[in-house]
């Protein structure tokens, strides 16, 4: 028995090994593929910093994006408090497929990107704590955009976007009141080019701006459940973001280039401008409420306020554009028919559904650009396991078509592998 005590330790010890290189691997494979992706196309990416490219986990998105729902077996990334609730180490990856139509006045086109869409690791530390990692995008541009004219054509395009590492930590205070706190530390670029060609030319001159942004900020998390009966539940849950600066080193330069074949060459340096300055990025406030009943219903209502009037990009402040506070509404719920069943495998699933508003607090030559989204999905369980396999698609239109803006009908696949065991258990018996 004394024999194979050490045989059992040795081997847990090397099967933990071989989890966390596993684990490793994944996030290294995460971080590279993430940084600097481009995960958007629209136009509308110019703006700010970027187009917002993180959403929420996937099974969250498939109920409207509300983040008051919560269980055991899942690290919620937007609801920090959530950590103190899991039973299991969570390894949560995402990925996205974004199909969009553009259309103005006079044109309609289609494009799409796919994309690693955020990582995460959630571990539970005894019956109370629980703490977590990852990596997500927060903003991204990726356009490119060509105007013909009789004399040329006009191009812009731009690149790059804002990233977020962070390690949060989460307490329970009682089994239904939870507190947490993130630290987050963003880190990026975005680069901003745009030419005119005049006809039967090779040689024209060529903008770039861009700009390496980095800083800090924190977050803070709370919830409570209170008890209707023994399975029914009211759910409150509140989260906020500090105001924070980005400090951010902008290089801007024209250049006369020429290009044969495809390929540029900078004939000369007409003009260069280095500086430094702080981008701002606002505070955040979201509260949420929802009623349930364990492992079968949730219907959650959630109200985000976003300072979006105190931001500040002092690198891109073009005077057709102003800032205002900013509100997003969402609505949605789940729904499992029996999530114990032995016998039918669709009464495990997880069916999820909702609908979301939202003023991005951006108004571009005197329009509001607004937005608004339906949402589906389903949380598919893995066999023998407390994994899944989670599918969220949302259905949305954002800005209106006008002279100088577009209208995007969007189309977004979500997918993300939810994986769960349990960590640091040494076992007695073979």
């Amino acid at each position: 028995m004394w024999t194979n005590g050490i045989n059992n330790n040795t081997n847990t010890n090397k099967y933990m090994k071989l989890k966390t290189l596993y684990i490793l691997a994944i996030l290294f494979f995460v971080t590279t593929s993430n940084y600097g992706q481009d995960t958007s196309l629209s136009p509308y990416a110019f703006f700010g910093i970027g187009d917002p490219a993180f959403k929420g986990n996937v099974e969250n998105v498939g109920m409207g994006g509300v983040n008051v729902y919560g269980d055991s077996i899942h690290y919620n990334i937007n609801h920090i408090a959530s950590l103190s609730e899991l039973k299991f180490v969570n390894f949560n990856l995402g990925m996205s497929n974004n199909f969009v139509q553009m259309t103005d006045p006079t044109q309609e086109k289609w494009a799409s990107t796919h994309n690693v869409s955020y990582f995460s690791l959630g571990i539970p530390i005894g019956k109370k704590f629980g703490f977590g990692f990852g990596l997500l995008p927060v903003s991204s541009a990726g356009y490119k955009i060509y105007n013909k004219t009789d004399d040329g054509n006009y191009t812009y395009d731009a690149k790059g976007g804002l990233n977020r590492f962070f390690f949060a930590g989460a307490y329970s205070i009682n089994k239904d009141i939870h507190i947490g706190l993130a630290y987050n530390y963003h880190f990026g670029f975005l680069t901003h080019n745009n030419y005119w060609i005049p006809n039967n030319t090779i040689t024209y001159t060529r903008d770039e701006n861009s700009v390496a942004m980095k800083g800090s900020t924190f977050k803070f998390s709370a919830d409570y459940k209170y008890h209707i009966s023994k399975k029914n539940y009211l759910k409150f849950n509140l989260d906020y973001r500090l105001e924070s600066n980005l400090k951010s080193d902008f290089v801007g330069s024209t250049r006369l280039v020429t290009s044969v074949s495809g390929y540029e060459t900078t004939v000369e340096i007409l003009n260069k401008d280095d500086k430094t300055a702080d981008i701002t990025l606002p505070s955040e406030l979201d509260l949420g409420i929802g009623i349930g009943k364990k492992n079968t219903w949730f219907l959650g209502a959630e109200y985000d306020y976003i300072g979006m009037k105190n931001f500040n990009n002092p690198f891109y402040d073009p005077s057709y554009v102003q800032y205002k506070d900013a509100f997003h509404l969402k609505l949605g719920g789940m729904f499992i028919p029996e999530y114990n069943s032995i016998t039918n495998y669709w009464k495990r699933v997880t069916y999820r559904a909702g609908l979301n508003y939202k003023q991005t607090g951006m108004n571009i030559y005197g329009a509001d650009i607004n937005d608004f989204g339906i949402t589906f999905g389903l949380g598919l369980p893995l066999p023998r396991k407390v994994s899944n396999l989670n599918i969220g698609l949302e259905l949305g239109q954002r800005g209106k078509a006008t002279t100088n803006l577009v209208k995007e009908k969007y189309v977004n696949l979500h997918i993300s592998l939810s994986l769960n065991d349990r960590w640091f258990i040494k076992r007695k018996i073979n």
